[in-house]
Formats: C-alpha cells, structure tokens, sequence
C-alpha cells in the first residue's frame, strides 16, 4: 500500500467519524438547549406557604417550588436563613429570636422576592418557654399508586380533641416516604400552654408534594402513649396496608 492509499484511507475515516459525531452533539446540543429553555419556563414563585412550629425563640417555614432553587427567608432587620442546596421542597428554621415578639420576613426564591399579596409574612413567637426533649412519632407516606414510596415532599401535623388543638409541626418527607416529628414540647394552638400528645387525639396530616395543588389532608385516630407510629399514609384512595410503615428510633 503506498502513501496516497494511506492517505484515502485516513481521509475517508475522518469523513465518516464527523458523519457520525456531528448528529451525536447535535442532539446533545439540542437537548441541553431544550432543557435549559424548560428550566427558564419553570416558576419559582413560593406556593403552599406554612408557617409552623412557633417556639418561644423560632418557628419554622415551608413552601414549594416547580424549579429546584436556593430558597430563602429574610426577616425584616436583614437576616437571612437560607437553604443548604437547590430544592422544590423548602423547609427552613428561622432561631435565635426572642419570646413574644412580631417578627415580619419575606421569602427568597432563586434571585427573587416574594411576599404575602404585597404585605410581609408575620408571625409573633410564644411567650411560653420549654425545655429541650424529644418523642419521636414517625409514619410513611405513599404515592398515588399505593404501593411507590412518596419520594419528598413536606407534611404537617396538627393534634385534635374535640374542640381542642394543638400548633402545627412540620417537617420533610425523605426519599423512602418516610418522616419523623419531635413532639416535645408541643403547644396549644394559643401558643400558651403545653398539648397533652399522650392521650386519645385525632391527628390531622397534610402532605404538600405538587405546587400546582393544595396539601392533601389524611385524619387518623392515635394514642402516642401506646404506639408512636402513624398508620401507613396513602396519598390515593388506599386503606389497606399492603406494605408494613417504617420503624422508628
């Protein structure tokens, strides 16, 4: 073989090399535009805004997102809580504040300010102090389907007896569906004095996982003194536990 057939030969592998490789980054190309252009459309406006577990020194809030960003919350002296990374699911406890105080904040969303229908969001801290503790109560939520794990989201819990309640508790489902909720310390829905979580109560569960739609709301009868564990909690029209819920610590 001489070198002018080396030579067409080497030419004529490159030429189908770059046939082959101009469609493959093209459609890599393409993809990344589309997804960007996605990613552009998405909101990052806060939707199923909570504010929950008011102590006397912090409360907690929650929103979602359709775009995973860094959330935050900027009280109105200028102090920030922000998310540890980009999310849709935003969860953030706002401490170090005093008792009985009117704090007012704003929510940060990507590069964004969001506030309540033009007024600040507000919340006043409880007067009541209490020490630290914990009683776990733990649960597992599934999808629609009955049987996936509910793979995040937010849940909140508020205890009922008759017409007595108590304050709202929230915190995140992990990606196994399950959660767990510290009710130490758990107060009236006055914020002044202590919830007794030990008795017959009924629970009252809502579960945010979709910005496009309300929390869904799921009752069930409980006594923590007996069994800290919630029934398995089904986002569909499920009632059976076909899968046993998660142990607790």
């Amino acid at each position: 073989m001489n070198k002018m057939d080396k030579k067409k030969i080497i030419s004529t592998v490159a030429v189908f090399s770059l046939l082959i490789l101009i469609p493959v980054v093209t459609g890599i190309l393409q993809r990344q535009n589309f997804e960007i252009r996605i990613s552009a459309l998405e909101d990052d406006t806060p939707r199923n805004v909570i504010i929950t577990d008011v102590k006397s020194d912090s409360f907690k809030v929650g929103w979602l997102t359709e775009r995973r960003v860094i959330g935050g919350v900027m009280l109105s002296d200028g102090m920030k809580f922000l998310d540890s990374e980009k999310t849709s699911y935003h969860l953030l406890e706002i401490n170090g504040l005093n008792p009985g105080q009117n704090y007012r904040f704003i929510l940060l969303s990507g590069d964004k300010e969001f506030t309540d229908n033009g007024q600040q969001y507000s919340i006043k801290t409880s007067n009541f102090k209490i020490s630290e503790g914990y009683f776990l109560v733990y649960g597992q939520v599934f999808n629609t389907n009955g049987y996936s794990f509910q793979q995040n989201g937010i849940i909140s819990l508020r205890l009922t007896r008759g017409d007595k309640k108590s304050q709202v508790l929230s915190t995140k489902i992990n990606e196994s569906g399950g959660f767990q909720i510290n009710l130490y310390g758990l107060l009236n829905e006055e914020l002044n004095s202590l919830f007794p979580y030990d008795n017959d109560n009924t629970a009252i569960l809502t579960v945010y996982t979709s910005f496009e739609a309300p929390g869904i709301e799921k009752r069930y009868p409980v006594n923590f003194s007996f069994n800290r564990q919630f029934p398995n909690v089904y986002l569909g029209e499920v009632n059976i536990d076909i899968i046993p819920a998660i142990e607790g610590d």
